[in-house]
């Protein structure tokens, strides 16, 4: 089984001031590389709609080795590594001309049932022969926690619109790094590029509901790391730890 794999160009809409690709222009990326690959395999979106079953991702983990640079051209790979625990695990890494990676992710997906809204489980799915057993990032994404000894500081409200809502008709996974990422002072931001992306996805967030944002930021050994929750009716709906 080969990996999935599709060259491109970094166009100016998927840039930042900087002139260097946009963490969620990657994510962009990365989903529309995911539902390609799965298409292939016979488990994407048209696959799953017949078993009214969706895939949605749970959690997810991203490391930037480097940027490309607007106009750059990069090479993006994924592959599916089967089953683990409740997840199916599916990998990325991006490279440019010379086979050296730029950016390495590692997410977990689930299967919900459209009508339910429930986890969905399809053993099909740990077939050796659709899994490469190799890692773009060793350990799948973990769960976060808040740490302790920090308050978290409301920082606005979000109500979702149209814009915001993907084809399972629920807020696209791309949009709450969106959200974070606009409440990061805007100086950690632009001056320190992103390193390092975690994020926990909880329950989904539906049109016309309103999402209340906190965040906390920290100065460590790292570099300055922001953690933001968002919150529906007083209930975690995901969680983003972000490192600058």
């Amino acid at each position: 089984m080969e990996k999935y794999s599709k060259e491109s160009v970094v166009t100016c809409y998927e840039a930042d001031a900087n002139k260097l690709l946009r963490p969620t222009a990657m994510l962009d990326l990365m989903q529309e590389a995911a539902n390609a690959d799965a298409t292939r395999l016979g488990f994407g979106f048209d696959n799953m709609m017949a078993t009214n079953t969706a895939w949605v991702l749970s959690r997810l983990h991203l490391k930037v080795n480097n940027y490309p640079k607007w106009r750059e051209e990069v090479k993006l790979y994924t592959w599916h590594k089967g089953a683990y625990k409740l997840f199916y695990l599916r990998d990325f890494s991006l490279k440019d001309n010379e086979g050296n990676s730029l950016i390495d992710a590692t997410t977990s997906w689930l299967i919900i049932d459209l009508n339910t809204r429930r986890l969905s489980r399809n053993a099909e799915l740990a077939d050796e022969n659709t899994c490469i057993k190799e890692d773009a990032i060793s350990e799948p994404a973990d769960k976060i926690t808040l740490p302790q000894e920090c308050e978290l500081e409301f920082a606005g409200t979000h109500k979702v619109r149209w814009s915001d809502i993907d084809t399972n008709n629920h807020v696209n996974n791309v949009k709450y790094v969106v959200w974070s990422l606009d409440i990061v002072d805007y100086e950690d931001a632009s001056s320190k590029p992103l390193k390092e992306l975690f994020v926990n996805f909880d329950s989904e967030v539906l049109a016309g509901q309103e999402v209340e944002l906190y965040k906390i930021r920290q100065s460590t050994e790292e570099g300055i790391t922001y953690y933001v929750q968002g919150k529906v009716d007083g209930k975690q709906s995901f969680i983003i730890k972000l490192i600058f």
